[in-house]
């Protein structure tokens, strides 16, 4: 008997923060590595397994989308980004289909290379 293969697991990135911490410039664009941080965060999730990815986005959302490379993802705006993390991601689950089983949540702000952790 052949089973079904799982089906894969929408991404959702949350990538709207302005970095007040940071000196103002918004998380999404601050460079790691020579990359912004959400091109980043993108990579690992679409590494571990998750093709499907959402990317909510908040301070300078505009300049986020000219200068990230994000082909293929789902630009989200949050225009009530400066309320926190919770409205982000309100704002992304409600642009998930509604048939998703789970979600992977990602912080823009975590570089580190977790494919794998996001494989499980």
């Amino acid at each position: 008997m052949q089973s079904t293969p799982p089906a894969a697991v929408p991404a959702l990135v949350l990538a709207a923060g302005g970095g007040r911490r940071l000196g103002g410039r918004p998380k999404a664009l601050v460079r790691y590595a020579g990359r912004p941080l959400v091109e980043h965060a993108v990579a690992t999730v679409r590494a571990g397994g998750c093709p499907d990815v959402t990317v909510v986005l908040g301070a300078e959302r505009d300049r986020v989308r000219s200068t990230a490379h994000l082909p293929g993802c789902r630009l989200v705006a949050n225009p009530d980004w400066a309320q926190g993390m919770g409205s982000s991601l309100r704002a992304g689950l409600a642009a998930l289909a509604p048939d998703a089983a789970a979600v992977l949540v990602m912080l823009v702000d975590t570089p580190a290379d977790l494919a794998r952790w996001s494989a499980r």
